[in-house]
């Protein structure tokens, strides 16, 4: 588990990529903007549940950073 800050960061520094993957579709994990915040989504791959928001929550994960 990262913060999202730490996400978002290593996203826009281009040092990293992450995506999704749900019962065998990927989606890549994207930085937007609303209201002048930033915050994380998935590119729209035509499938719905939304992707971040339908992932299971991580039994016995650590935060890193």
């Amino acid at each position: 588990m990262m913060p999202e800050e730490s996400v978002i960061a290593r996203i826009e520094k281009g040092t990293d990529s992450f995506y999704t993957d749900v019962n065998g579709k990927q989606a890549e994990v994207v930085v937007a903007t609303h209201n002048n915040r930033k915050y994380l989504k998935t590119d729209a791959d035509g499938y719905a549940p939304n992707n971040l928001l339908n992932l299971n929550d991580c039994k016995d994960c650590k935060v890193i950073s």
